[in-house]
């Protein structure tokens, strides 16, 4: 008998629970309609402390906005046209763009669900909510559907025609030639009907009408494109929007500034990954949801580089397709018509050859090459530096040791910027120039040498100390004028190798008997006398080269001269001729008396005065004199 009371207790327990479990079940869940249609949600909305709590991101997304949870910080954002919704759990405060706003319950977290009163919907998103006690049923119904403004936005790789407003704008579209027609049966224009201009590259202007007229519900709104383009669709809340991709318009491969550029034209600016592949080699550079313009056909290319650019579907879009016949670097430059892809030019050898008065150096490349140049002492080396240029070659080095140069050696000198650097090691150098080979992409530079390298040449400035020689009608003297002259002569030739003996260096006295008799102990190579011509009739003028016709040597040393300072100063020819000057008829060696201009004449008294002039004559002496020795 005294187990009784045990079991009554247990009883009572039992009782007790299922009085009290009983209202929960029988009070039934409570279901969630959206515009008219029954949502089913993994959490159902719940009373707590008696406000209906509903889940947020469910009646979110059912009514277009995005959801955005930050487990750190246990907050929650939602993503709307005109802002933001911005709450966090168990805060009772929330803002909506950026306004505080007060909930009268704060948000909590329920089978992984935030749950937000049911009144906070209705302000925050802007829509209807009913709570319906009898059946339990918790109502939200959407904004109405408003246009109120259509916007054009240029999106990397695409352009955006966006109808703007409140509510679900919904409806149809269609496409007729180069017209998209949106109808929007269930909108409102809030907006003033007419045409719009867009004035984008692909779309031109937008027509915004009612649908039926003098009726508000119904919304036609037509986009004219500049020629039929292909497009999609995105939906948000308050937005429609017409997505129109760019397109690939033209191809073009040029050859420019040193570098082998392929131009992809397109509508608008575009994104882009570029992979390099091989077996066989190819760059592609792939374009994603980018159409292809009507006029676009592949390019065949004349370059060592590459040989042929096209372009091929992919499911993302396109890829253009540079089929490769070397792999080289190459830089991507996005514009806001499309990309610029410049390929680096290569280097690939060199080849070596001896040729009259000098050598030559011929450069294997891709194409064009921008260079710089710079001459170097102890040792003596010329220095070559190829701008934006990668080296490809398997023997960058020759060793020569012949008069012209003892080694030419090349490398990468730098990268990014990319400088190849070509080195010549001199013996015997006077100038270079460059000019294109024979072979597609060869560049030959030609060094010539100095043929007075070593050589001990005799300069003589006429006259000088008190003896003036011929005096210009503004008083210019012939003595100082032959020595600026003189000077510049021995400056030139000393830079080409020659040793110079001068006869007067500065203004003194030096009887013209003694002149052939210093030279003669001097034993130079040649002597060359200058001189500045003087008449009473100041109309006379032009150049005069003179020798002695038993002289040894001299007519061809005068012959020489005379050639190059006719063709440098462009003066009358006033001839080659004899002469029985002390300074050329005594002299053992070829000499020779050069005339340069006439002091007596205005024009040449003016150009004599020039220090320009006296260079350009000073530099035709030079040529002469080296002219001679290239053939004695």
């Amino acid at each position: 008998m005294r187990r009784y009371p045990g079991i009554v207790c247990w009883c009572l327990f039992l009782t007790f629970l299922f009085i009290y479990t009983i209202p929960a079940q029988a009070a039934g869940t409570v279901r969630l309609i959206i515009d008219e249609q029954i949502i089913d949600s993994d959490v159902d909305p719940i009373i707590h402390n008696d406000r209906t709590m509903v889940p947020l991101r469910i009646i979110s997304e059912q009514l277009g906005a995005q959801v955005h949870w930050d487990g750190a910080t246990r907050s929650v954002r939602v993503g709307l046209p005109a802002g933001h919704i911005r709450l966090s759990i168990g805060n009772s405060t929330a803002y909506i763009h950026e306004q505080e706003y007060r909930l009268d319950a704060a948000p909590m977290i329920v089978g992984d669900r935030t749950m937000v009163p049911l009144r906070f919907i209705g302000e925050a998103l802007g829509a209807q909510v009913r709570w319906d006690a009898s059946t339990r049923t918790v109502y939200v119904t959407g904004a109405k559907a408003e246009v109120r403004q259509i916007t054009l936005q240029a999106e990397l790789g695409r352009e955006v025609v966006s109808i703007k407003g409140s509510g679900r704008i919904e409806g149809t579209v269609t496409r007729s030639a180069n017209q998209v027609s949106i109808t929007l049966p269930e909108a409102e224009l809030i907006m003033p009907e007419g045409v719009y201009p867009l004035k984008g590259s692909l779309a031109q202007s937008v027509s915004v009408q009612p649908l039926v007229p003098g009726q508000a519900k119904g919304v036609q709104a037509t986009i004219t494109l500049i020629e039929p383009t292909p497009f999609t669709i995105r939906a948000d809340r308050g937005e429609l929007s017409i997505v129109f991709p760019y397109r690939l318009e033209q191809l073009d491969y040029e050859h420019k500034s040193g570098w082998e550029t392929l131009t992809i034209s397109t509508t608008g600016q575009v994104p882009y990954t570029v992979q390099q592949l091989a077996a066989p080699d190819r760059l592609v550079i792939h374009l994603p949801g980018i159409a292809v313009g009507p006029q676009v056909d592949r390019l065949n290319i004349s370059s060592l580089l590459n040989k042929e650019v096209r372009v091929q579907d992919n499911p993302a879009g396109i890829d253009i397709v540079v089929d490769q016949n070397r792999v080289t670097k190459f830089h991507v430059d996005a514009t806001a018509t499309g990309l610029k892809i410049k390929f680096t030019p290569q280097i690939f050898g060199f080849n070596y050859e001896t040729i009259p008065g000098g050598a030559r150096v011929k450069i294997s490349s891709s194409g064009d090459l921008r260079y710089h140049v710079t001459q170097l002492k102890n040792p003596d080396r010329l220095v070559v530096d190829f701008q934006n240029t990668i080296l490809a070659c398997d023997s960058p080095t020759i060793d020569v040791d012949d008069e012209v140069t003892t080694q030419i050696r090349a490398s990468q000198f730098a990268l990014d910027p990319d400088v190849t650097r070509l080195v010549v090691e001199l013996k015997s150098y006077l100038t270079h120039k460059f000019s294109r080979g024979q072979q597609q992409g060869e560049l030959v530079l030609e060094l010539l040498t100095s043929p007075i390298l070593g050589r001990y040449i005799g300069i003589d400035a006429g006259h000088g100390g008190s003896e003036p020689g011929s005096v210009s009608p503004s008083g210019l003297r012939e003595k100082d004028i032959n020595l600026d002259i003189a000077q510049r002569v021995a400056s030139n030739l000393r830079a080409a190798g020659a040793k110079v003996f001068m006869v007067r260096e500065g203004d003194v006295n030096i009887d013209f008997r003694d002149r052939p008799e210093i030279a003669n102990r001097e034993n130079v190579d040649i002597l060359v006398s200058i001189h500045c011509n003087s008449f009473t009739d100041p109309s006379k003028r032009g150049t005069e080269v003179y020798y002695f016709r038993d002289g040894h040597g001299g007519q061809a040393l005068a012959s020489a001269l005379h050639k190059a300072l006719i063709g440098t100063l462009g003066l009358p020819d006033r001839g080659l001729r004899t002469a029985n000057y002390n300074v050329i008829r005594y002299t053992r060696m070829p000499a020779a008396l050069v005339e340069v201009a006439y002091m007596s004449n205005p024009v040449e008294e003016k150009l004599l005065a020039d220090p320009a002039f006296r260079e350009r004559a000073a530099q035709a002496i030079t040529e002469g004199i080296m002219a001679y020795f290239r053939d004695h």
